[in-house]
C-alpha cells in the first residue's frame, strides 16, 4: 500500500471518529435511594380445621360442624363471602390390630378476618371437640398496591435529596434525572412482631396489636451535575 493511499484512509476516518465523540459530555452522579413504612394489616386469613368426632357411640358429622361455623360467622357479622373451603380429608384409623369403624373426615376452610380479636369471640360459639386446628395461614393490606407505588416515590426523592447534598460538598449543583431504575428485591415481604409484655391471658384481646407487615422500595437514580 503506497503513503498516498494510506493518507487518504486516514483523512477518511479522522472525521469519523471525532464525529462519534460527544463535544460536552454529560457529567453525571449516580445514586441509590431507599424508602420503609411499617403497615398494619386489615386482611388477616384464618385457617380452621374441623374434625368429626365420636361422642360416646355416636358421631358428630361434619355437616353439623360446618353449619355451627357457619351460623357463628353470621352471628359475629362476617361477610358470606369472608369464608371459603380449603381442603377435605378423612381417614381409618388402624394401629396394632385395633380399628376404628367409623371414617373421620376432615375440612379446612379459610376466613378472613379484619380485626384479630372478633377471633375469641367466634371460637366460643363453636364445639371446641370438633375444632382439629386454628392457625394464621396468611395476612396482608388491601391496600399493600397502593403502599408500594407511594414508598416507590419517596425512594426517588431520598436518591435525589441524597444526590444533592453529595454535590453541595464539592460545590456543584444538582441537575435534572436523567435515568430511574427499580431495584427488585427478590423477596417476600419482611414481617415483624412489635414488642409485648407478658400478661395474664385473660387480657389478651384488648392488650395485643398484631404484628406490623415492613414494606421496603429502593430505585437508583442518575441526575445531571450542572
Amino acid at each position: 500500500m503506497n503513503t498516498s493511499r494510506l493518507i487518504f484512509i486516514f483523512l477518511f476516518f479522522v472525521p469519523l471518529l471525532a464525529l462519534s465523540q460527544p463535544e460536552n459530555p454529560v457529567k453525571k452522579i449516580e445514586v441509590t435511594g431507599e424508602a420503609e413504612m411499617e403497615v398494619t394489616p386489615n386482611e388477616i386469613y384464618f385457617r380452621i380445621t374441623l374434625k368429626e368426632y365420636l361422642n360416646g357411640r355416636r358421631k358428630v358429622e361434619m355437616d353439623k360442624l360446618e353449619a355451627e361455623l357457619v351460623k357463628a360467622i353470621k352471628s359475629e357479622g362476617f361477610a358470606s363471602g369472608d369464608l371459603t373451603i380449603e381442603s377435605i380429608y378423612g381417614y381409618n384409623w388402624d394401629w396394632k390390630k385395633q380399628r376404628s369403624e367409623e371414617f373421620l373426615a376432615t375440612k379446612s376452610f379459610k376466613l378472613k378476618v379484619a380485626d384479630l380479636k372478633r377471633m375469641n369471640d367466634l371460637l366460643e360459639r363453636l364445639d371446641q371437640r370438633g375444632i382439629n386446628n386454628i392457625s394464621i395461614a396468611s395476612y396482608t393490606h388491601s391496600d399493600i398496591n397502593q403502599y408500594q407505588q407511594e414508598l416507590k416515590l419517596q425512594a426517588l426523592k431520598n436518591a435525589k435529596d441524597k444526590a444533592g447534598y453529595m454535590l453541595t460538598g464539592i460545590g456543584a449543583q444538582l441537575g435534572s434525572v436523567l435515568e430511574v431504575r427499580e431495584i427488585d428485591q427478590h423477596q417476600p415481604v419482611l414481617y415483624r412482631a412489635r414488642a409485648m409484655e407478658a400478661m395474664d391471658v385473660s387480657e389478651y384481646q384488648s392488650n395485643v396489636e398484631f404484628m406490623a407487615i415492613t414494606l421496603n422500595a429502593s430505585v437508583i437514580a442518575s441526575f445531571e451535575i450542572k
